[in-house]
């Protein structure tokens, strides 16, 4: 995220053993240009210390991308290090604590967020997090947010400042979304991340990142309900999907850094729009790019069953089983997605097999294992075996709640799962 930064360290004096010792000639040149040596040494360091920050910052971003949560974090430490009053670092290993969390909670996949279970609330209450890592995200958004605070109060259209405050207060919002599932406590801070992220393109029409944010904004108050929608106009809110998608296709095509969470974003949008060669293409962009992210591969492997290539997809997802690195740590994750596309597929006895496996992996997460005893239960349901699928449905409900996964057990118990016509 941001543009190319400038960092002011203090200058490398010329050490004694640079002067000709004795030499009056060296010493005198010495005096006479003691402010033009200095100012040169000046720029050499900033310019050195920009390139470090820099170089940090790509090789954390890569780091991310492969899921290499550990790398990303050293890198980012080294960027507060580097230059301890910028930001950037802090808004980076903020961003990096999240994702590593929902990483390990199974919630990095888009499917995870088009359904409407992740939505579903009985009550106001947030889900279970860890307190420990709750502590460490919050306290480097605090950081992020002094130094933002401490370099506006010194310019108040200091544009670098801006944005890296919308970062912080949009990956707080996003937190508390898809970590929390607090979704009232989010929407301030989304609120003001996208006004700060206008402010931007204002003071700079150029800064083309800010646009991922914006983007996004414009598409989802578009997408709101008919009643919603009239209420957010009302609030001065509006939006527009076609102009969402353009602003995100120029922060994935021109962005200096926000390039790739940008193609990331309109892979979700174009799925939902069902523009589905578009979505498959992004994919396999990202797929090609980041190998070692075998999260990637598995949203390619869903696309191509989208897109009707089926075959394709079959064995895209059992050849991501077969790599050792991706068995070891995702075995749940593949046969619960690869499951998923089968049960919208109305391919009830392939699903259940996928489902069985997520169920027998000793290693697999618990939230997984019980949305798979849900659908197996939905699968065996439309395949008119109601006594197995009401085991099922038991097992759910002796299980700890996941999203709506308890509701929609109880519904089923009183009367039996149907499909939705395709």
């Amino acid at each position: 995220m941001g543009a190319a930064l400038t960092f002011f360290l203090i200058a490398t004096m010329l050490s004694s053993e640079v002067i000709a010792v004795g030499n009056p000639i060296a010493g005198i040149r010495t005096l006479a240009s003691a402010q033009e040596s200095q100012t040169s040494s000046t720029k050499k360091s900033e310019n050195d210390s920009s390139v470090e920050f820099d170089r940090l910052r790509t090789e954390g971003f890569d780091a991310v991308y492969s899921l290499d949560y550990k790398t990303a974090r050293e890198r980012f430490l080294q960027m507060t290090r580097v230059a301890p009053d910028h930001p950037a670092g802090y808004v980076y290993l903020a961003n990096n604590v999240w994702l590593e969390i929902l990483y390990q909670n199974r919630r990095l996949n888009t499917s995870v967020y088009t359904g409407g279970s992740f939505y579903a609330q009985d009550k106001d209450a947030e889900d279970k997090f860890d307190a420990k890592r709750d502590r460490e995200f919050n306290d480097f958004i605090r950081q992020a947010l002094a130094a933002t605070k401490a370099r506006l109060a010194k310019n108040p259209k200091d544009v670098e400042a801006i944005y890296y405050n919308a970062s912080a207060l949009g990956i707080r919002a996003a937190y508390a979304t898809s970590v929390k599932r607090s979704f009232a406590r989010s929407i301030a801070d989304a609120n003001d991340s996208v006004q700060l992220q206008r402010q931007v393109i204002k003071l700079d029409p150029e800064w083309v990142d800010a646009y991922l944010s914006i983007g996004l904004y414009e598409y989802v108050i578009d997408s709101l309900p008919f009643g919603w929608r009239v209420l957010a106009r009302f609030a001065g809110l509006k939006g527009s999907k076609a102009k969402g998608i353009e602003h995100l296709e120029l922060a994935a095509q021109k962005g200096k850094y926000t390039a790739d969470d940008a193609k990331v974003v309109l892979l979700g949008l174009y799925s939902k729009e069902n523009q589905l060669d578009r979505a498959l293409e992004t994919i396999s962009y990202l797929a090609r790019k980041y190998p070692r992210n075998y999260i990637f591969g598995v949203e390619r492997a869903a696309m191509l069953y989208r897109t009707g290539k089926v075959e394709e997809g079959s064995r895209a997802f059992a050849e991501l089983l077969k790599e050792e690195r991706v068995a070891s740590q995702a075995t749940d994750l593949l046969n619960f997605q690869w499951g998923e596309i089968l049960l919208a597929r109305q391919d009830y006895t392939g699903a259940i097999a996928r489902y069985r496996e997520v169920q027998r992996w000793t290693k697999s997460d618990p939230g997984l294992v019980s949305l798979a005893h849900l659908h197996v239960g939905e699968a065996l349901d439309a395949l008119g075996k109601r006594e197995e699928a009401m085991v099922e449905y038991q097992v759910v409900l002796k299980r700890e709640n996941i999203f709506d996964s308890h509701k929609l057990a109880t519904q089923y118990v009183k009367k039996p799962f149907v499909a939705a016509k395709t």
